[in-house]
């Protein structure tokens, strides 16, 4: 793969072996912004640095490969190696892959400076004959201060005593002479969940002495680390005075042939996803829309509710995104008369389903196939793939408009239920069948081809009425599979028009001013439902907590995000029984993320006050693709503000004291540090070269109910990745599943009795025209199936974690919804 020219400065080729962590892109960031210094050019466009990177890094998964194929094919191109972090031990052959044989390799022909991290330094210890121990106490997202024993051009530059993340329960002891302890920890660890602390001096650094091989026990790559990128920079020029190739060839530029670079796990991402949009792309509709000014005089949160009443309050298909606290945009809509897609991953069957209602609910299944498990190419084929397609080929065309409507401009809105997993994450084994009464799909998506957009602004609350016409100069499908498309959008502008009109004559003449839609307690209209119970009693869950800490201290994970099920019997439902339940929980906890979807014709949908986004897409200036992340680890209760105005000022004190302990909680700091670190590496993987920033880090988020501690992490995305690819990257949600993501999805399975469905998934749209997608994490969530309603919660477990207000917290989010149900 060609990369951008260079006459300066002789680049090293690295080798990346990723012992399936959820930190390894991470590193690879690291390498980039170092490989970019050391070029002469000032700038960079984003695909500069992603050539680069692909000509010169080389990443692997430690079982991808055989030795044999690693040492014959890749290492000949090779100037340096580093070794990632990851759970479990280096003495355990499926958890080191092919790591020791590296090593041994390497040790013996002094051909590669090698950098160990974490596992990958732990497993240097283990080939010289150190013993690897439990440690003390195990430090997962702790900052230490690291001390430098010894001058070492691994450390130049860097002050003794600097500031590093550690992820670890494994440390190494009884280091024999052939290695140098270089680096000890100094200072203390909290040990205990009461905040206790104890002193630190594990070894933190070891190098050999007859040979180019460092390993570091800390996270250079962490975002809280110092002077990881100058640590990678002397790893660099350590290269480029001891390389061989170097010695021989000091006047050229050396690039990873074609052969071996797309043997690198992102490159052969990028080109089973630009095939895909290469071959599938297609603007098959226009966009028509009118706008509607409500003035700066009425709340957006009460204008959403009321609008949703007027337009679908009789809809027994409604599809409803909700910022029910004003927030943000809001998105009405129907299933009705367009198509919907559901998918059940057990029997890998697709259908495509289009709803109409006259006396009753009909439902015409459209399109039903199995999944292939490859492709005529012999590419694999996943629900997530297959949607991408289906993605590229029901856009609409991009206009100078676009850029001035909301995020929303029709398109797809539905949800991927946390099983999906499966079909995504790398490493991930399913481990067996497990207890599933729910018949929801595992996917549901809705084409939206007209629809309501509210939005908040400056001049007030304002609404656009949208519908997508089917282009003339296109012809119909002509595969068999994807012939349903046709049936989409307006036959013409005329019909959308008048769509249009209707549904802006039927706004303005609707009184938005009184409280006409606010909810009656009509008893008769409610449910009969019984006290949500949950599926995991109290003593069985403190035990699964208990066994989730037994693994962290083994090293088997850093972080362990561990839930139960709430459910109660309830009466069958209909949709205006349902919307009315919604509307309560809404208005008893206001949210940007909340959702409303309901299906007719099972009694069945999502009801969701979720706080977190998962994943938002939309363009910048310059045009890119940038996604954002917003994940949340770290709450506590927040008491409602008090009617009397003599007691607002203890209350407020009250609640300032409970954000400041949240805010300071080693704990809780550490628990989203953890995941902050996960979803850069996520997003690396989709990023051009090294373009993943923090902007904000670890804050604090109020809502009516809870305080939350929230990090934003951004990225600029490669152009081939379409909205589907991303999230499936990034799926599932990191602070649904704890870090490393891959086994502690394993680990999960292990410790619940019974499968999350939609909960823990995630829910939202994706524009067919702009670029734009957003979704949620489906938490705070009630899932209405089979006569039972379900309410997922859980926490993130470390270490540090106490059992028992574990149980509270989870007491805590079910009951942020709860009563309203």
């Amino acid at each position: 793969m060609p990369a951008p020219s260079n006459e300066d400065q002789w680049l090293p080729r690295t080798l990346v072996v990723d012992n399936y962590d959820s930190y390894t892109y991470n590193l690879v960031q690291l390498l980039t912004k170092v490989l970019l210094q050391c070029k002469s050019q000032d700038t960079f466009t984003p695909k500069q640095s992603d050539l680069l990177v692909h000509s010169h890094i080389v990443v692997i998964r430690n079982d991808q490969y055989k030795w044999t194929t690693v040492r014959d094919r890749i290492l000949p191109q090779i100037d340096n190696i580093v070794i990632s972090p990851g759970p479990g031990s280096p003495d355990i052959p499926e958890d080191f892959g092919i790591c020791g044989e590296l090593l041994q390799y390497a040790k013996e022909k002094q051909q590669w400076p090698v950098l160990g991290v974490c596992l990958g330094h732990q497993g240097i210890g283990v080939m010289f004959g150190a013993r690897i121990q439990r440690g003390s106490v195990p430090v997962h997202g702790q900052i230490s201060k690291i001390e430098i024993l010894e001058d070492d051009e691994l450390f130049a530059g860097i002050p003794s005593g600097f500031n590093a993340v550690r992820y670890h329960s494994l440390v190494l002891e009884d280091v024999p002479p052939e290695l140098k302890i270089i680096a000890r920890a100094q200072g203390s660890v909290v040990c205990n969940s009461n905040g206790d602390e104890m002193p630190s001096r594990e070894i933190m650094a070891v190098r050999f002495n007859d040979g180019p091989l460092w390993g570091v026990q800390f996270h250079p790559e962490s975002v809280c680390s110092e002077h990881g990128l100058r640590i990678v920079k002397n790893f660099i020029d350590i290269t480029s005075k001891r390389c061989v190739y170097i010695a021989c060839n000091k006047d050229k530029e050396a690039r990873l042939s074609m052969e071996v670079a797309n043997m690198s796990v992102l490159v052969q991402d990028r080109l089973m996803w630009t095939q895909r949009n290469q071959t599938n792309s297609q603007q098959r509709f226009e966009l028509l829309s009118r706008k509607i000014l409500f003035g700066d005089s009425i709340d957006s949160a009460k204008l959403g509710e009321q609008l949703f009443m007027l337009i679908h309050g009789k809809d027994a298909m409604p599809v409803w995104l909700d910022s029910s606290d004003g927030s943000g945009m809001s998105v009405l809509a129907s299933a009705l008369d367009t198509a919907t897609i559901q998918y059940h991953r057990t029997q890998r069957q697709v259908t495509v389903q289009q709803y109409s209602q006259s006396e009753q609910i009909e439902s015409m299944c459209t399109y039903s196939a199995v999944l292939p498990a490859h492709d005529e190419n012999g590419i694999a084929v996943s629900f997530w793939t297959w949607m991408q397609q289906i993605v590229d080929q029901t856009r609409a065309v991009d206009s100078t408009q676009s850029k001035q409507l909301p995020g929303f401009q029709c398109g797809w809105i539905g949800y991927f239920g946390y099983e999906l997993k499966s079909e995504c994450l790398a490493g991930y084994h399913q481990s067996g069948a497990k207890p599933d009464n729910a018949s929801l799909p595992d996917a549901q998506m809705t084409f939206v081809d007209r629809c309501i957009v509210l939005q908040p602004g400056d001049e007030g609350a304002h609404a656009y009425v949208m519908a997508l016409v089917k282009r003339s100069d296109i012809g119909s499908s002509e595969d068999n599979c994807c012939c349903w498309l046709d049936s989409l959008g307006f036959d013409s502008r005329s019909e959308a028009r008048k769509w249009i009109s209707d549904k802006v004559r039927a706004i303005e003449q609707a009184d938005f001013t009184s409280s006409s839609t606010a909810l009656q307690q009509n008893h008769n209209n409610r449910p009969a439902i019984k006290a949500l119970q949950p599926t995991v009693q109290r003593s069985a869950y403190l035990q699964a907590i208990g066994q989730a800490q037994k693994l962290i201290t083994a090293g088997e994970s850093y972080e362990i995000c561990l839930t139960n099920e709430f459910q109660a019997r309830v009466d069958p439902m209909n949709a205006s029984q349902a919307q009315a339940m919604y509307r309560r929980m809404r208005q008893h906890s206001p949210a940007p993320y909340g959702a409303f979807i309901w299906i007719g014709d099972q009694q069945s949908g999502v009801l969701s006050c979720s706080p977190e986004r998962f994943l938002r897409i939309q363009r910048d200036a310059d045009g890119y693709a940038v996604a954002e992340m917003k994940p949340i680890k770290g709450t506590c209760r927040r008491q409602p503000p008090p009617l009397e105005e003599s007691a607002y000022a203890a209350w407020k004190a009250d609640d300032d004291h409970r954000q400041q302990v949240l805010k300071e909680s080693v704990k809780e700091r550490a628990e989203n540090l953890m995941i902050v670190d996960l979803v850069r590496h996520d997003l690396n993987a989709i990023a051009w070269g090294g373009q993943v920033d923090v902007p904000r880090l670890i804050a604090i988020e109020s809502f009516r109910r809870v305080h939350q501690l929230v990090s934003t992490i951004r990225a600029r995305v490669r152009e081939h990745v379409g909205a589907v690819a991303a999230v499936a990257h990034c799926f599932p949600p990191g602070s649904m599943t704890g870090a490393p993501k891959p086994r502690s999805v394993q680990l999960i399975e292990s410790l619940e009795v019974r499968e999350r469905g939609v909960y823990s998934g995630v829910l939202g749209y994706i524009s067919a025209a702009g670029g734009c997608s957003d979704w949620s994490v489906v938490i705070r969530t009630a899932v209405v199936d089979n006569e039972r309603v379900r309410v997922g919660a859980g926490g993130a477990l470390t270490f540090l974690s106490q059992p028992a207000a574990e149980w509270n917290e989870i007491e805590t989010k079910v009951h942020s919804i709860a009563p309203a149900l």
